[in-house]
């Protein structure tokens, strides 16, 4: 049975790392997208990373 993770990345720079992690302990990135909240100088941006492992 597939196992599934989504996990919330808060600033781009960590992405790489966050998937190097969860790689390492025997997970596969299936999808990443983001999602942008508020205006110009005030936007925030999330990064959403959905990890699978299992049959």
């Amino acid at each position: 049975m597939k196992e599934w993770r989504c996990i919330q990345v808060g600033h781009h720079e960590n992405v790489g790392r966050a998937i190097e992690d969860w790689e390492k302990q025997g997970w596969r990135l299936h999808t990443y997208t983001t999602a942008g909240m508020g205006e110009g100088f005030n936007k925030i941006v999330n990064h959403y990373l959905l990890f699978v492992r299992g049959e």
